[in-house]
């Protein structure tokens, strides 16, 4: 799946789209295409997981996209949260979806972690 930057400052996006500053510039170029490396469902917001300008996994609000290309890659896992009121589902390459510390060491810039996204998402079509 590819998206296409359309804003790329959260002063965009609706005033009830998580806890962003709304004059934070976000390392997104406008008109510039990402690959996806995963989707969630986050605090009832969807949220796109790409490899944004600083070269760094980040998780951005949909909103800030519209989709160029809607296939997703034949071999991402889905999984529901239902009784979560953050992470509600996620979707994307197998160590994200299917380790339960994968998404947080992500986060946390965890050198593996990173090593493992780089992977998959050079990898994915």
């Amino acid at each position: 799946m590819e998206v296409a930057c359309v804003a790329d400052t959260a002063k965009h996006l609706p005033a009830n789209t998580l806890a962003y500053n709304r004059d934070a510039a976000m390392h997104l170029t406008i008109g510039k295409s990402y690959r996806a490396g995963g989707m969630s469902v986050y605090a009832g917001s969807i949220m796109v997981l790409i490899c944004d300008d600083s070269q760094m996994p980040n998780w951005y609000p949909m909103q800030l996209f519209e989709v160029s290309h809607s296939r997703l890659p034949g071999n991402w896992h889905f999984a529901a949260y239902g009784d979560s009121s953050h992470l509600q589902a996620l979707w994307g390459y197998r160590e994200l979806v299917l380790d339960d510390a994968h998404y947080d060491s992500l986060l946390e810039r965890d050198p593996e972690a990173l090593r493992i996204f780089l992977s998959r998402y050079q990898r994915s079509t």
